[in-house]
């Protein structure tokens, strides 16, 4: 597997076949990965949404000889600290260390922009536990990420809280990407 991750320059916002790509892509694992917690018919990204995200110049994509397979978002929080989040492989990539390369671009790209700490937030539901959200847990903290609160739903995604399944929250993660702290 020949893999390539990059930074998508805000042009590629009015490429429709990387847009699609790129919600193909996050959607199909949002999909699996969150299966059971939303109310059918939910989407996770809109075309609008990724066009938006790739203009903001903090969307990555990840290709394996040529076609899109993964993806993800880095926002800034503060002057410090990035929000990651729609990390996301196509199922078929699951367990190949793509997903790793994903982080560990988006990660070394915000901090040669000075970011010296990255967040994320991991969706689980609260009275049961997913799977796919176990194992993502598990692998986040693998990354070198730590839980570092709980958040209700509302406080991150106020939003979409009328398209959830069951209830949830959300698991708050950070990660020092200082010198020498596991980077």
């Amino acid at each position: 597997m020949t893999s390539h991750v990059q930074v998508l320059a805000p042009a590629a916002a009015e490429d429709d076949a990387v847009v699609e790509a790129l919600v193909r892509v996050i959607n199909a694992a949002y999909a699996v990965g969150e299966e059971g917690l939303w109310l059918d018919g939910w989407v996770r990204v809109t075309r609008g949404e990724v066009q938006e995200a790739v203009r903001s110049e903090g969307m990555f994509a990840a290709s394996v000889d040529g076609e899109i397979v993964g993806a993800a978002f880095v926002r800034p929080i503060d002057a410090t600290t990035s929000d990651l989040g729609l990390v996301s492989a196509t199922p078929a990539h699951w367990g190949t260390g793509l997903g790793g390369e994903i982080v560990r671009a988006a990660e070394d790209h915000v901090r040669g922009q000075g970011v010296t700490a990255m967040q994320l937030e991991l969706l689980v539901p609260q009275e049961w536990v997913h799977p796919h959200k176990d194992r993502l847990r598990r692998w986040y903290i693998r990354l070198g990420y730590e839980v570092v609160r709980t958040a209700a739903f509302e406080e991150v995604a106020t939003h979409a809280a009328s398209q959830l399944a069951t209830p949830c929250e959300f698991l708050v993660f950070k990660k020092s990407l200082a010198a020498g702290a596991g980077a």
